[in-house]
């Protein structure tokens, strides 16, 4: 049952991701956008999900590895990051991954706090 969860959450994390990357790019904004979206709401929906669903591994299972483990991505924050630099966007290329961490871990905080 677990893996049951894990996929489908999974499943749905990459339909909301992909769905967040088209509406950025119907918005014309840059790629790294939809990166940096995904990994803010998702920090904040982690925190969240750390505070309520502790000790419940079907939850756990479905919503925070598999949902949020498929909508956010690490992967594509590096390339996101080096393309940046080969871009020779070096500021970019700088406060990229500086706001990331930095929101990732202030909006993880932020969701635990607020339950």
């Amino acid at each position: 049952m677990i893996w049951f969860a894990l996929a489908i959450g999974g499943g749905l994390g990459a339909a909301a991701r992909y769905g967040v990357v088209l509406w950025m790019e119907n918005k014309e904004q840059p790629y790294y956008v939809a990166t940096f979206i995904v990994n803010s709401v998702g920090s904040l929906l982690m925190g969240i999900a750390l505070h309520i669903a502790q000790d419940q591994q079907l939850s756990t299972a479905f919503f925070s590895t598999g949902f949020l483990g498929a909508f956010t991505t690490f992967s594509t924050f590096a390339f996101d990051t080096v393309k940046l630099l080969q871009e020779k966007d070096f500021r970019g290329g700088f406060l990229y991954p500086v706001l990331t961490l930095f929101a990732g871990i202030i909006l993880v905080t932020l969701g635990y706090q607020i339950i």
